[in-house]
């Protein structure tokens, strides 16, 4: 991956890289030291923005959980929440109805739900509930429909807070310095409070030092085509914070409110994962991040027609308990004109009349036009005890042509689709293995939501398998001139989970 990393350092992965390149941009990311925040800038006379939900008003800040700064929104969000919490489920803008937005098991044990009676399986589902986009070919909305569901949950919650300038505070964990759940949300009279978690979170300890993979953005600031950045924050760190606040990664079992039944923790399960309300924040932090990336020298911006390509609802409420149904063009235009800026970042959105806009759609729009197939197998292997290695015999063949498009400075991209008959419960890193036998992680795969996508939970008997397809930028990994493997390791149990069906290089 070639151009300039943002700013910010998150972490120290990769830096030990041997790319002149990046030694360079190294040297111009630390020259670059001062950042304007947009925090200063929005004490400044904020110009009108129109909102999610149709309103207008002065920008809104979003601030590091963490801050002094964030304090007063932490707690509008209780204040909030306890009124969320004692609506009923069939109000729009209760805690109940706003989780299952995001998603809802497909049948409640015994039809027992005392959260909500008139809810007990999938054909009783209310206007706008299971939309989030974790279901087959939906991937590429990922981070648009979860930009909308925020900022319409934010109108919520400024209405019943009271506090007209709320914006939703975001856990900066990609940060080492923020590694631990912010302390309202451990408070367990507080209604920012889930027991439903890994117990260590909400007893104040860091998050464990085995994460450190999966929060490093190095890489992931370093792609250069939206498909790609969309596809690895999904798996890192946006599915595995998912598993981890869940206890998945632990291979913990506790009392799950929403299944109403023993199984992983809320956050750990798409159906249930909004209902904890660290989600929000989880979500906050991912918008940031792509904001961040967004914002870099590699930053680009998807189409209008990626999205129109795949259907996909986008249905909110705002905080009157208005429906917002957006066609396409609708969400796609609400979402590059926000209400908010982020406190850490030195500018807002690029609107969508700016040349920012017109640059960063041209640029991924080029490389999506640039797209081709360099090699592709289909190995159909299981990862067995823990691991996979794959020579691809068409790597060489295609030596040339990777060659090429390494000189036209052309990312290079490795698709993975790999094959399961039930969820995978943990975590596969991919290294790229080059002739003397060195290891270079190209990404992480994690699977938070592959049950849901294939539709293991729907309360059908399936027989089918679930797939699902990664896509991982490894241009600074591969090394063509010389013969490479492909090395696939599961971080824990080796337990066999998945197969690999089909290997692809790509350039774009």
């Amino acid at each position: 991956m070639r151009s300039m990393a943002p700013a910010r350092d998150h972490s120290t992965r990769h830096q030990t890289r041997n790319s002149p390149m990046k030694k360079a941009l190294s040297i111009g990311i630390v020259a670059s030291a001062t950042i304007l925040s947009a925090y200063a800038q929005a004490q400044q006379p904020a110009t009108p923005s129109a909102s999610a939900g149709g309103a207008t008003g002065l920008l809104y800040i979003r601030k590091n959980a963490h801050s002094p700064e964030a304090e007063a929104d932490l707690q509008a969000l209780d204040q909030a929440l306890k009124k969320m919490r004692a609506l009923g489920c069939a109000d729009p803008r209760s805690w109940y109805y706003q989780g299952a937005t995001h998603a809802i098991p497909a049948t409640i044990p015994n039809g027992d739900n005392p959260l909500c009676p008139s809810y007990t399986q999938i054909s009783q589902l209310k206007w706008g509930w299971n939309t989030c986009t974790h279901l087959d070919g939906s991937e590429i909305h990922f981070l648009v429909w979860h930009r909308l569901y925020i900022q319409h949950f934010e109108s919520i919650v400024r209405t019943l807070s009271g506090k007209a300038d709320f914006a939703l505070p975001y856990w900066d964990y990609t940060n080492p310095a923020n590694r631990v759940l912010p302390a309202a949300l451990r408070d367990s009279a507080s209604s920012l409070y889930a027991e439903a978690r890994l117990p260590s979170l909400n007893d104040g300890k860091n998050i464990s030092p085995e994460m450190d993979e999966a929060l490093d953005t190095t890489t992931l600031f370093q792609n250069q085509v939206f498909a790609v950045f969309n596809s690895q924050i999904d798996a890192a760190p946006h599915g595995a914070m998912h598993l981890y606040i869940g206890g998945q990664t632990d291979k913990l079992t506790m009392w799950n409110p929403i299944y109403r039944k023993e199984t992983n923790g809320l956050m750990a399960l798409v159906p249930s994962a909004g209902f904890d309300p660290v989600f929000w924040l989880h979500h906050a932090n991912i918008d940031y991040l792509w904001q961040t990336w967004e914002n870099s020298a590699n930053g680009v911006r998807p189409t209008l027609a990626e999205l129109q390509a795949v259907p996909w609802p986008y249905q909110f409420h705002d905080g009157t308990g208005k429906r917002h149904e957006y066609t396409i063009p609708e969400a796609y235009k609400t979402a590059f004109n926000p209400n908010y800026v982020y406190d850490q970042l030195r500018s807002g959105i690029a609107a969508l009349d700016s040349q920012k806009h017109t640059r960063l759609l041209q640029l991924n729009q080029q490389r999506n036009d640039n797209k081709r197939v360099l090699w592709s197998e289909q190995p159909d292997e299981p990862v067995k005890g823990g691991q996979l290695e794959l020579a691809p015999a068409q790597a060489a063949k295609a030596r040339a042509s990777v060659l090429s498009a390494q000189a036209a400075l052309s990312p290079l991209v490795l698709q993975l689709t790999v094959s399961f008959v039930k969820e995978p419960e943990d975590t596969y890193a991919v290294y790229i293995v080059d002739a003397s036998g060195t290891q270079k992680l190209a990404g992480l795969l994690t699977f938070f939501g592959a049950g849901h996508h294939a539709g293991f939970d729907s309360g059908h008997d399936h027989a089918h398998e679930g797939r699902k397809t990664f896509l991982l930028d490894v241009s600074d990994e591969l090394q063509p001139e010389s013969d490479y493997r492909i090395l696939i390791k599961k971080q824990r149990e080796p337990v066999d989970e998945i197969t690999v069906r089909e290997v692809s290089l790509l350039s774009y």
